[in-house]
């Protein structure tokens, strides 16, 4: 019989029982406060009055452990439980992946006549302890602590076969919740860019409907100049054009299907404003070989606006490329679309000046001309700002 085996038949868990732990354990990746459910049904089955998944590591400590809490309502002592956990912390030490419970660690007298349990843990009702530091790396991916009440019965080894069931599980789920957080700082860290550079970006599901927009493209389309979102889907102001953008979304939506990516086409659309045209471009969102398309993007559609600025950073320019204040603001002129006058006029300069501050911008970023020198400032400065 296998150790898994030994615990299961310890545990007293019905396979159904034993299913809807390890589902929530999974699940529970993906809740905004994680493991909630779990928790909860875990206080339940342990005959807990606590229990607490603690998942940010003290080596940052800049930034407050993230603690996960399923217990009785005590808010005045809860925000200290969180804190200052690992200072009360009894479980130091402990071997990885492994239920363990206090009294194999400390003689009970001397706990029960320590600071820590007369100051904290006795006014919290929390008498017996249970603990498993969960994770293979040199510091545990996440702790689980459990306690119950005086008057309650120690903890056994029914409850221990519990915990040990699920510490793979949970492992598992950790990985994988760390695993969804680095996707979504890369998503911000993407979608922020484009913001920075005034592109808009929808991101289409294969039923053409729309899943997900960033700043600019709500925005845009919140003035349906152009382009609007009726019942989901993009839609053209004019209906021609309308036509032809569904037929792009319906190339790309294919080519998505064939493992292939790539700008399917591009076009202009026209605005009943008068403001220069939209620009757009399709693109595939290939499957990867095992992905599942069922909710996943198939085709990302770029919006770009002439009229909008980029946002860039007069600091930025200035360290990138050693400008002065007023070559700074020079440049910001000219990336915002104004011409060499204009850009005077509103610097409230003369054309001499602004000319000796070109100058000046050309030979501090190694270019010759103007044309030459937004491209530089574009597609240099705008990532960055």
């Amino acid at each position: 019989m296998s150790q898994r085996e030994i615990f299961f038949r310890r545990s007293e868990l019905s396979f159904h029982d034993y299913d809807r732990l390890v589902g929530l354990a999974y699940t529970g990746a993906q809740e905004g406060v994680p493991w909630t459910r779990l928790l909860d049904e875990l206080r339940d089955c342990l005959q807990a009055n606590y229990v607490s998944l603690i998942l940010r590591s003290a080596s940052y400590p800049d930034h407050p452990m993230q603690v996960v809490f399923a217990g009785e309502a005590r808010p005045a002592i809860v925000q200290p439980y969180e804190s200052e956990l690992d200072v009360i912390d009894p479980f130091v030490n402990l071997p990885r992946n492994q239920a363990v419970v206090l009294e194999e660690l400390i003689d009970e007298e001397s706990w029960l006549k320590g600071v820590y349990y007369q100051a904290f843990h006795e006014p919290m009702n929390m008498r017996y302890h249970m603990a498993a530091d969960i994770g293979m790396g040199v510091e545990s991916s996440c702790r689980l602590r459990v306690s119950r009440p005086h008057g309650a019965q120690r903890f056994g080894d029914r409850e221990r076969a519990i915990c040990n069931l699920l510490v793979p599980h949970l492992d598992t789920a950790v990985q994988l919740r760390a695993s969804f957080d680095i996707a979504e700082v890369e998503r911000h860290l993407y979608v922020g860019m484009f913001d920075r550079m005034s592109v808009g970006v929808a991101l289409l599901h294969r039923d053409r409907r729309v899943l997900r927009l960033n700043q600019v493209a709500t925005e845009l389309l919140a003035k349906g100049d152009g382009l609007k979102l009726v019942d989901g889907h993009l839609m053209a102001s004019i209906p021609s054009e309308s036509r032809k953008l569904r037929q792009l979304i319906e190339q790309a939506v294919v080519m998505a299907g064939t493992h292939r990516v790539g700008v399917v086409s591009g076009m202009s659309l026209s605005r009943p404003s008068g403001m220069a045209a939209l620009g757009l471009a399709v693109r595939a969102a290939a499957l990867t070989e095992w992905s599942d398309p069922s909710n996943r993007p198939a085709a990302m559609v770029i919006i770009r606006d002439p009229e909008a600025g980029v946002l860039a950073s007069d600091e930025q320019l200035k360290r990138l490329y050693g400008l002065t204040n007023a070559e700074a603001a020079l440049a910001l002129e000219l990336m915002s679309g104004r011409t060499m006058e204009e850009s005077a006029n509103h610097l409230g300069v003369s054309r001499n000046t602004t000319r000796c501050q070109l100058r000046a911008i050309f030979a501090k970023t190694g270019v010759t001309r103007q044309a030459e020198l937004l491209r530089v400032l574009l597609s240099g400065v705008a990532p960055l700002s």
